[in-house]
């Protein structure tokens, strides 16, 4: 009988026992977790030590001192589950089956005798990428419209790095008149992947598709008569379809002007130096040279910070004081960089068929706030890639969003940054960005800046800033 084995005076030591090993595994996740978010002053001056030593050519013994205080990452795990299979022969018996099935009737052009096969193989096997490209190509075939785009974008967000879906997802929005859609798909593919060998082809692509979109809007506004109208319509509302002619750029300083209006703007020439020492370089690496980047720091207490069309960033003072140094500042500028180098904010405005009556004047506070909304879980992964490349290559630290994002989740454990309200940060995105540094082997124990950052915190503060 369990009463028979415990006594009261057993059943107190197991419960002093338990609740001892609790709190010894909970002071290693806090101290684990301290050494991944809390910059403790400790830690901050080894830090410092390390950079001193980096800047004076003493890269290996800066190395040191950086591993010392900061954690590894676990061990990489690699799930069999997850890996892309192209070999048919890798199949199980089922799975071989529905794709013999499905080639067979593929080569006779029977409808259902490809599309069944291949649609119960893509859920059964959903890793096999040769099963999600002939699924495409029947579709379009066997003339099932409606599910050709759908189809391709979960395929595209499964196998972002496979040319083969890009391209079927660029020619499918073609077909479907979405040119700018075209465009903008190419041209992340391009910049995503600069090594990848069709890079060059998606950049054509990319300016093709985007030439074939002005010249059809041109058209239909010189049909409606509209071709002549002045972009603006007043500070409060404004035509978008002659702003969409005009692109990016154009879209990004209307959007921009707009947006200062409303804000005031820290001009101080020590803090302006700072943040373009950093983002110009970043910018340069991206492979966006048509649009003029520029950065703004807002008076605002608010951690938040976004990314308007044509390389128009805009960072809240409350981002830099939450920040503690150069190379997590980096993370933040590549990251937001990175979403206007890919489109996202433009997307999100062509996206929202305001073009449905291209006469029509749109609020401008309507535009402001479509630039900026939630972003997909496959985009934030598009500026991840892009941006911690960026500051990789850049020589900072590698993992400076890592910890920035992994600050704000645990932030978000007591409250709610604005910032994640237009870029959520759940466990599993912190995981995918520790997966990329690993996979990519790029460098954590480089360059984190923490002493110049210091000072740009304590200028705001003279400044009476927070």
């Amino acid at each position: 009988m369990i009463h028979s084995i415990f006594s009261k005076e057993s059943f107190l030591r197991w419960v002093i026992l338990g609740f001892a090993v609790f709190l010894t595994l909970e002071i290693i996740y806090f101290r684990y977790s301290q050494a991944q978010t809390s910059f403790t002053p400790t830690y901050l001056q080894t830090l410092t030590e390390a950079d001193q030593l980096y800047l004076d050519g003493n890269v290996e013994a800066a190395e040191q001192l950086y591993r010392q205080v900061k954690q590894p990452f676990p061990e990489e795990s690699n799930s069999v589950d997850d890996e892309i299979i192209t070999d048919p022969e890798q199949l199980s018996g089922a799975n071989g089956v529905y794709w013999r099935e499905a080639q067979r009737g593929w080569e006779r052009k029977l409808e259902g005798a490809t599309l069944v096969p291949l649609r119960l193989l893509v859920e059964k096997q959903p890793n096999f990428l040769p099963a999600h490209t002939l699924l495409i190509k029947a579709l379009r075939e066997f003339g099932q419209e409606e599910e050709v785009l759908p189809t391709i974008e979960t395929a595209v967000s499964q196998f972002p790095e496979s040319p083969d879906l890009t391209r079927l997802q660029a020619e499918a929005l073609a077909d479907d008149n979405q040119y700018l859609e075209a465009s903008i798909a190419a041209r992340q593919f391009a910049i995503v992947y600069p090594n990848h060998p069709d890079a060059p082809e998606f950049a054509e692509l990319a300016d093709d598709y985007f030439g074939r979109f002005r010249r059809d809007l041109e058209t239909e506004l010189i049909a409606a008569g509209i071709i002549n109208v002045v972009v603006g319509g007043g500070d409060q509302a404004i035509q978008l379809a002659p702003l969409l002619l005009q692109g990016e750029s154009g879209m990004g300083m209307r959007l921009a002007s707009a947006e200062l209006a409303n804000r005031r703007v820290v001009n101080d020439p020590d803090i302006q130096e700072y943040v373009n020492s950093i983002g110009q370089p970043l910018a340069e690496l991206m492979g966006r040279n048509d649009f003029e980047y520029e950065f703004f720091v807002i008076e605002d207490s608010s951690l938040n910070a976004f990314a308007y069309p044509g390389g128009k960033i805009f960072i809240n003072t409350g981002s830099l004081m939450a920040i503690d140094s150069e190379a997590e500042f980096a993370g933040l500028l590549g990251h937001e960089i990175a979403h206007s180098v890919l489109s996202h904010g433009f997307q999100k405005v062509v996206q929202a068929n305001l073009l449905a009556s291209l006469g029509q004047t749109i609020p401008l506070g309507n535009l402001l706030n479509l630039a900026v909304l939630e972003n997909s879980r496959r985009k934030e992964q598009q500026s991840d890639i892009v941006g911690t490349r960026a500051i990789a290559t850049a020589g900072y630290a590698a993992d400076g969003l890592h910890t920035f994002m992994t600050k704000l989740r645990d932030r978000g454990r007591s409250s709610t940054p604005e910032y994640l309200s237009s870029h959520p940060v759940p466990e599993d995105r912190v995981r995918y960005l520790q997966e990329l540094i690993q996979q990519n082997g790029y460098n954590r124990y480089s360059f984190e800046g923490i002493e110049r950052h210091a000072l740009v915190k304590q200028r705001l503060q003279d400044l009476g800033v927070s």
